[in-house]
């Protein structure tokens, strides 16, 4: 021990009191037991015997108590001190001269020097600056506020990438631990280059071992033949050794004839592209290459030189892979409103039995009942015809006056050889209708589909009676009747979807007239193509329709006479309102993880159906599902 240290270390033992640091035999070691001795005496001897020199606040005072077992050295004298400090409440700051400041913990966050290393000094505050990914600047601090000392500091810029700490040194480890954390997700990440086995194979193989629930990455890299692994660093490096045990190539020679099995692809469509391109493998004076395909096990057998096996194998792999699927909803919806009125007056006045009264009528073919039938029952009723006219005119009366719609009113009769008659007609219809239809239909990437519910009815193409009216025929044929949804998905890069969609909704409307039976259709269809985003609802078309129609019949001058003129006319007039919209949303499904989902919202959306309608507490689905989640 140097004689200043010596000096120091007496003069601390002969001035303070109740308290002494002791030299050991060694060099430089230092017993230091204490009972209340003055802190600002404690904090000058420590510099003395450290060499460091202390700037104290006049607001640091107390007492220190402190007992060591074993001998400290220089820099562990130094941590005691830091610690002594900072269980009273106060801190050492370094200024850029070197010089210490001895100061109060609260408020020191705003003097603490910038840490160039991020990790500061033990037993001092300082400020570090730490780079969060992802602009989680803010989640950040939080999670790192509750492992600061009460007096450290944490600010953070919103939705950013930087956060400021200010702390003891130990808790400035543990908060750039906190933000590597975020950054990884714990994870590490490695690329391995594999020589032999194959990337598509290497990768099955390691989901397999997985698992649908594995913790583990693997990212196939064909161009260059290698995997990216991210994972725990544990399960990284078991990855790894893995892949160098089956990363060997084979030493038994290769046979003649290598049979792949497939696993997704079309065996009968991936054998036609392999024939396509068999003739690039021909070499002269080696046997021909071939493929055949055996649709049972859909297996393709390979026979060709083990180079060209393994090159054609390479192809199978890259092709035989699971496609992607896409869920199209189409939501067809109209709403048609159809309001009518009617308003019409008829009369009649003619005479019989020879009188000379002329005949005065108005009839309207829109009106329901023909007057002129029922003023022809009466006057055969009144001149007393026996021939059976009478019957006819009666039954055609009965069957005007069966057929009035709405409110009527009439009166008819006979005086003095004058037959009178009138009928007032008023009827007023509301229809509304809401139609709701939602078809949907999945099927693979690039693969049409088609979806159709309705009816076939026969349509009439033409009819003879043959000669003499003899053999008479009629030839029809069957038209589809309903909801009908064609539809090609092709998914293209960022999930968005073409679909080239023919969409058609048809229904009977009635008949042409009452003679002829043939069907009157309505029809509504959608030819086109269009991009959506998975999940995304689009507009395929629409139609929005006012139809307002007045149909006024009268009698000529006289229905042109004001108030008066009502009594020889008929009006009518008619609304249609109609709101046709159709939509369309595609979901792609990559996995059965996706389509688990979808299936189930299905069925309980047609178990609910079921035990609303029938009022049972269970679903028949249930007994041949059984229970769903």
């Amino acid at each position: 021990m140097s004689f200043r240290k010596l000096f120091a270390t007496a003069a601390l033992a002969l001035t303070v009191s109740g308290g002494v640091m002791i030299p050991a035999h060694a060099a430089d070691d230092h017993i230091i037991n204490m009972q209340d001795v003055d802190i600002k005496a404690f904090i000058e001897n420590v510099g003395i015997v450290t060499g460091r020199t202390f700037v104290i606040d006049p607001r640091v005072n107390g007492k220190v108590n402190i007992v060591s077992e074993k001998p400290l050295n220089d820099g562990e004298v130094f941590a005691v001190f830091k610690e002594v400090l900072r269980v009273h409440g106060y801190t050492v700051i370094r200024a850029a001269n070197g010089e210490y400041r001895v100061t109060l913990l609260q408020g020191a966050a705003q003097d603490a020097p910038l840490s160039e290393s991020g990790n500061g000094i033990n037993g001092q505050f300082a400020t570090t600056i730490l780079r969060v990914p992802d602009g989680k600047a803010a989640e950040a601090a939080r999670l790192i506020k509750p492992v600061m000392h009460s007096q450290g500091q944490v600010s953070a810029n919103p939705d950013g990438n930087i956060i400021v700490v200010t702390d003891f040194a130990e808790n400035l480890r543990k908060a750039r631990a906190i933000v590597e954390a975020m950054g990884s997700g714990g994870n590490v990440r490695e690329t391995v280059q594999l020589l032999q086995l194959s990337v598509l194979d290497a990768k099955e193989a390691l989901n397999e071992l997985g698992g649908s629930k594995a913790s583990f990455k693997v990212v196939a890299l064909e161009a260059t033949n290698s995997l990216i692994l991210e994972g725990s660093a544990t399960e990284v490096a078991e990855l790894r050794r893995l892949l160098a045990s089956m990363d060997v190539g084979s030493t038994a020679p290769r046979g003649s004839v290598s049979v792949v099995p497939l696993r997704f692809a079309d065996g009968e469509g991936l054998n036609e592209l392999l024939q396509s391109i068999l003739p690039t493998y021909v070499i002269e004076g080696q046997p021909t290459p071939t493929v055949a395909y055996e649709a049972g096990s859909n297996t393709l057998v390979i026979s060709a030189s083990g180079e060209v096996q393994a090159d054609l194998e390479q192809i199978i792999r890259r092709l035989d892979q699971r496609r992607p699927q896409v869920l199209v909803e189409a939501i067809i919806v109209e709403i048609s409103d159809v309001a009518a009125k009617e308003l019409g007056v008829q009369f009649a006045l003619g005479g019989i039995n020879g009188s000379t009264v002329p005949l005065l009528s108005s009839n309207f073919s829109r009106q329901a009942g023909n007057l002129l039938n029922v003023i022809g029952a009466l006057g055969a009723d009144d001149v007393g015809l026996s021939d059976g006219t009478q019957s006819t005119f009666e039954t055609a009366a009965i069957s005007s006056i069966a057929g009035l719609d709405g409110g009527s009113f009439g009166i008819g009769g006979s005086s003095n050889n004058t037959l009178f008659g009138l009928i007032i007609n008023a009827l007023e219809k509301d229809e509304d209708s809401n139609i709701l239809s939602t078809p949907f239909v999945t099927t693979l990437d690039n693969v049409p589909a088609t979806f159709l519910v309705g009816q076939e009815i026969p349509i009439t193409t033409g009819e003879s009676l043959g000669g003499n009216n003899l053999n008479p025929f009629r030839t029809f044929e069957r038209q589809e009747v309903g909801i009908q949804l064609d539809v090609l998905p092709q998914i293209s890069d960022g999930d968005v979807v073409r679909l080239e969609i023919e969409q058609i909704v048809s229904s009977i409307s009635g008949v042409l007239t009452s003679a002829a039976g043939d069907f009157v259709l309505n029809k509504r269809e959608i030819t086109t193509t269009v991009l959506a985003n998975n999940g995304e609802i689009i507009v395929l078309g629409g139609l929005v329709q006012d139809d307002e129609q007045i149909n006024v019949s009268k009698v000529p001058v006289l229905g042109d006479i004001p108030i008066a003129g009502k009594l020889f006319q008929s009006k009518g007039k008619t609304r249609n309102k109609t709101n046709l919209m159709v939509f369309l949303r595609p979901t792609i499904i990559r996995t059965a993880a996706d389509a688990r989902p979808l299936t189930q919202d299905r069925l309980n959306q047609s178990r609910l159906e079921d035990m609303n309608q029938s009022g049972r507490t269970f679903s028949k689905l249930d007994s041949v599902l059984g229970p769903q989640p």
